[in-house]
């Protein structure tokens, strides 16, 4: 098994007087990676109650890591996308001694990023979505860095990469209380209520996005979406138009015009100018509007990427 590179931040240091082992502590990483687990938890071991706090604190995070070495195992969990994923694990117990050494780890060295992050990561992959909520609870309590929020928003797209949308819309609630205002966590929350086919209750969070970041086309989009899963066209075709006049990546503007096209087509129910934006944006099978095959179901042409919403 390999360091969980999420706990690391690796200090490079060297043996205090009273600690001359041959071997650094900053060795484990090493000892991990190579699977010798039983020298690098002897290793860490004999640094555990160094004078030195930076070495306690690596010392427990290399622990964290050698607990779970060997006790891999394949989870098996359901999703909200009515299917389910096989993710790699760990057995509960490896888990909680991990957790034990993290915990420790936080209490010495609460300013550092990398254990939050690694508690985060443990409780992902082990399933234990109710713990992760009560851990980014305590995290945005007790971290004060100023990359907060930059940190935290990756877990939501990890979060939405397994189908875990309940658990990321609390996630997105947490992280709402902490950093209130911020149109990216405000808009993942509109995203994630329309992804559990809620479109009317994001729709709220979803102006809010647009109105705290107006340059932003995903915002736009999503709130387009939004109204069009409400059966709003005129503001869906507003925001939609918008979204389509901010984005610059042309691999994506060529993606939402021709969704933009089948909206034309079902909802306005122009088919002369839903034609000619999906011959300009849509490959030969997806050009429903010139009769080129069924159109699919509206719902079913986006998806909510993450940390933000693209279709």
């Amino acid at each position: 098994m390999r360091a969980i590179s999420i706990v690391l931040s690796f200090i490079l240091l060297t043996a205090s007087s009273g600690y001359s082992q041959s071997t650094e502590l900053s060795d484990w990483t090493h000892l991990v990676d190579s699977g010798k687990r039983n020298a690098a938890q002897k290793l860490c071991s004999s640094y555990v109650d160094s004078p030195q706090i930076k070495e306690k604190v690596e010392a427990q995070k290399c622990l964290a890591n050698v607990a779970l070495m060997s006790h891999d195992i394949v989870l098996l969990q359901g999703d909200d996308a009515g299917g389910g994923t096989l993710s790699g694990g760990y057995t509960k117990e490896a888990v909680d001694q991990s957790l034990i050494h993290l915990n420790l780890a936080l209490k010495l060295a609460p300013q550092d990023l990398s254990i939050h992050e690694g508690r985060l990561h443990i409780l992902e992959v082990s399933g234990r979505y109710s713990e992760m909520i009560k851990s980014i609870d305590q995290s945005c309590t007790i971290y004060k860095g100023a990359d907060a929020v930059e940190a935290w928003l990756p877990y939501v797209g990890e979060l939405n990469d397994l189908a875990q949308y309940r658990v990321a819309l609390e996630f997105s609630k947490v992280l709402d209380k902490h950093y209130p205002n911020n149109p990216d966590v405000i808009g993942n929350i509109g995203a994630f209520l329309m992804s559990l086919n809620e479109p009317a209750q994001g729709v709220p969070y979803l102006q809010r996005a647009a109105s705290l970041s107006p340059k932003d086309p995903i915002n736009s989009w999503d709130l387009g979406r939004a109204y069009d899963f409400t059966n709003q066209n005129e503001l869906a075709d507003k925001w939609y138009l918008k979204a389509i006049s901010l984005e610059t990546d042309k691999e994506q503007l060529a993606k939402i015009s021709c969704l933009y096209g089948i909206f034309v087509d079902q909802k306005l129910h122009d088919k002369e100018r839903a034609c000619s934006l999906e011959k300009r944006n849509c490959a030969t099978v997806d050009q429903t509007a010139c009769g080129n095959r069924k159109p699919p179901a509206l719902k079913e042409a986006a998806t909510v990427p993450a940390a933000k919403s693209r279709p």
